[in-house]
């Protein structure tokens, strides 16, 4: 059960990021000169709203058997979002990111639709990649990166399971993007990162026991704003 507001919110964000980057490229046309050696880029900032859309599904077990056709459904999200980055050449940098926790509503779906909430949890999803910047393309400059995805699950509420805990979940993370750098410190940055997380969650349902294996699968893009120190 996917919503696409958020997504749209940040889609309408990044692309007005970049007819003001290309308003401000009509107002100063010149490139930017080729950095010295001791001026290459080095930290780096990304700052912006990030729109996450679960790919999420589940297999159900209650007291170790299957319920056939259960599963999960979770809404899109937006939440703020910083990626801390470091140039190690030229051409490659590695980055942190994160943001702030967003409270995610597990649904009821499939066999079990129209039942209240499974529960809900409030999680931090993060990443750290590696990515290589294509640099001779002017004030344009694209990157692909891949890395690892962690989601650190900070708090549990019941709902329709009581005693519901959710595990932490480790995978791996996929990225593209581009700065659009209006100067040799400011810009703009569209970006988008595929994680592929698996985790599992525990509780009760009355006195029967559950086990959900839970696919997450996050689509997490994000635009704002470029500041390299």
């Amino acid at each position: 059960m996917i919503t696409f507001k958020p997504l749209a919110a940040v889609a309408a964000a990044a692309l007005g990021l970049i007819a003001g980057a290309a308003h401000a490229a009509d107002l100063a046309p010149a490139p930017l000169p080729l950095p010295t050696p001791e001026a290459l880029p080095g930290l780096y900032v990304h700052v912006g709203p990030a729109g996450l859309i679960m790919d999420e599904g589940a297999t159900i077990r209650v007291a170790g058997q299957k319920y056939p056709g259960a599963t999960i459904a979770i809404k899109s999200q937006l939440t703020p979002s910083v990626e801390l980055g470091y140039f190690v050449s030229p051409n490659l940098a590695v980055s942190f990111t994160g943001g702030l926790p967003p409270l995610a509503k597990v649904e009821a779906d499939g066999t079990l639709k129209g039942s209240p909430p499974f529960g809900k949890a409030s999680y931090g999803p993060v990443t750290l990649t590696a990515h290589y910047h294509f640099m001779d393309l002017g004030r344009v400059q694209p990157y692909v990166g891949f890395g690892a995805a962690y989601m650190y699950v900070f708090d549990d509420k019941d709902g329709l399971m009581s005693d519901l805990k959710v595990k932490q979940a480790l995978g791996v993370a996929f990225q593209a993007g581009a700065d659009i750098m209006i100067d040799q410190h400011w810009g703009v940055f569209v970006d988008a990162k595929k994680a592929i997380l698996r985790t599992h969650a525990t509780g009760f349902l009355g006195p029967a026991p559950v086990r959900a294996d839970v696919r997450l699968d996050p689509l997490v893009l994000s635009g704002g704003v470029t500041y390299r120190f």
